[in-house]
């Protein structure tokens, strides 16, 4: 059976243009940006006056209002996110609220913090965003009291993020992205304010009271008890660098970051655990998305974890309001929210793995694996009524096989251009890998989550029992990827491959698989399969040119 596109998209109408225009503010930015504001909203009027009579001109009209409009946006948030842009570099003693807090090594300490005071010739970089990586002395006695929500006064060597760090795919394209407008380094923490905020403090103990339940009964220093933590928490830093290096080069970095496999897998528990609690399936969306919101909260909210809450909100709103194609209609409105709140975000590489993947599964992945489905059959001849529990068993596990490979090659097929730009490295073996891995990290949350659910009603030993259970699991992944590691040739290396040339063709892939999904892939075989051969190819010749 082939699956049936929407009916109607039509934000489609709204995001696109908009993407577009946010696009080309960035490539092709001007001075007096806010003189076409008057020509965007003629446009706009235009395309509300001919929307009765003049389909095609509303169209028209609608797309180019937008396009001025994302172009616009896009200016303004440089402009707003980056005061002091021409400011030299120099000692200056600051004020530091912590949003976020980074790996820590040792002594030192990252993470990006909002500026909340300065010195007097400084008072117009308040309220700025800030990265810092600082040193707290080794006799201080405030070293534990460095968290998220809490204040610091440092000193050290402040200077912009340049507006130029945008055009590179480095850690300093990803601040200028991230609104972040100053650096700080070569610098000590004087003092610690502990946090005054009791919503922080709360979640900040939550943070605490997971990462300590997921180490009971298991030894706390092990390097599995390090990567269990990881995996549910978000916590990279708890990862060795034997360990980041292996995942990363076979392309599974990603299972350590709070994202969409995180947040999908939280999302199916809350349901059955709600589910089990008798409530009704209308009302589960409001106490799950709770559920989720905590969990995206208590483990620091880093982005990707928001837009993955997103994602399920709009999920269940175009459920609600009864939308075709459920997850295409909340994927664009999801991205559509997104670049309202920050036009800067398209640049991350984080939104653009995210969204890219997500939308490769829906339009190439999911239609694959039906039509692969069709033929699996094993046992044809055998009426479904004689089945026994092993032919039911063979027939479901060759049809789970057969979904994951499928969802693995259209994630790989999204992320090989953006891996190559963002991380100069092709994982070969990813699709075979993720086949096997996205499963087992699904059973290593599923575990952690249980095991959270019984350590939360004092159910230690049960607890203890599923933080074992995980981490078999765990050593069972990290023997996986070291033989598929070892492989030679598992994975490529590039430098300084073309971003540019590998964007069209991301977008010319994106397009194809478009044009595919709304013929309800009713077309020849060799145009179904050119996407996976011929695509990962074009991409390692360009990068190695």
């Amino acid at each position: 059976m082939q699956p049936k596109p929407p009916a109607r998209v039509p934000l489609l109408w709204i995001l696109l243009p908009l993407i577009l225009g946010i696009a080309l503010g960035r490539l092709l930015p001007i001075g007096p940006y806010y003189l076409l504001v008057v020509p965007s909203l003629t446009l706009g009027i235009f395309a509300w006056k001919a929307s009765d009579r003049h389909p095609k001109r509303w169209a028209r009209f609608l797309a180019s209002s937008l396009l001025i409009a994302g172009y616009c946006y896009v200016n303004l948030a440089d402009t707003q996110n980056k005061p002091r842009n021409n400011l030299p570099e120099r000692e200056a003693d600051l004020y530091v609220e912590i949003v976020r807090l980074f790996e820590t090594y040792g002594e030192k300490q990252k993470g990006i913090g909002r500026i909340i005071a300065t010195d007097t010739h400084l008072d117009d970089i308040q309220e700025a965003k800030i990265y810092f990586s600082l040193y707290s002395p080794p006799d201080a006695e405030f070293s534990d009291s460095i968290v998220a929500g809490s204040s610091i006064q440092v000193t050290g060597r402040l200077r912009p993020v340049s507006p130029n760090d945008t055009s590179t795919n480095s850690f300093l394209s990803y601040l200028a992205n991230s609104d972040v407008a100053f650096q700080l380094d070569r610098g000590i923490i004087l003092a610690v304010q502990p946090r005054a905020n009791v919503w922080t403090n709360r979640f900040s103990a939550i943070l605490s009271w997971a990462n300590h339940s997921l180490s009971h009964g298991v030894d706390p220093d092990s390097p599995s008890t390090h990567a269990y933590t990881a995996m549910l928490l978000g916590m990279k830093s708890e990862l060795n660098d034997v360990q980041k290096t292996l995942f990363l080069q076979n392309g599974a970095l990603h299972l350590f970051a709070i994202s969409g496999l995180h947040i999908g897998v939280i999302a199916a528990c809350g349901h059955a655990l709600f589910l089990l609690l008798r409530i009704p399936k209308p009302w589960i969306p409001i106490p799950n998305l709770l559920l989720i919101g905590l969990f995206v909260l208590s483990t620091g909210g880093a982005p990707s974890a928001w837009r993955a809450l997103l994602m399920i909100a709009c999920y269940y709103l175009c459920l609600g309001t009864k939308r075709q194609t459920a997850s295409l209609n909340a994927l664009v409105l999801s991205a559509l929210i997104c670049l309202l709140i920050n036009p800067l975000q398209l640049f991350l590489a984080g939104f653009q793995m995210s969204y890219v993947t997500v939308l490769a599964i829906i339009l190439y992945g999911v239609p694959l694996a039906e039509r692969l489905s069709e033929y699996w059959n094993p046992f044809e001849h055998l009426p479904r009524k004689a089945w026994s529990f092993v032919h039911q068993s063979i027939h479901e596990i060759g049809r789970f096989l057969i979904g994951s490979f499928a969802v693995s090659l259209s994630a790989f097929l999204a992320s090989c251009a953006l891996s190559i730009i963002y991380f100069n490295t092709l994982p070969l073996i990813g699709i075979l890998a993720n086949i096997v891995l996205l499963p087992l990290a699904s059973l290593t949350i599923i575990s952690g989550f249980i095991s959270l659910a019984f350590a939360t009603i004092g159910a230690d030993p049960i607890a203890s029992l599923f933080n074992h259970a995980a981490q078999v699991v765990l050593w069972l992944m990290h023997a996986i990827l070291s033989k598929l590691g070892s492989i030679t040739g598992s994975h490529l290396v590039f430098t300084e491959p073309s971003a540019a040339i590998l964007y069209l063709f991301l977008t010319a892939l994106l397009i194809g698989m478009l044009w595919g999904y709304n013929r309800k892939w009713n077309i020849p075989k060799r145009y179904l399969w050119a996407f996976p051969i011929l695509y990962p190819s074009i991409c390692v010749i360009v990068a190695l040119l």
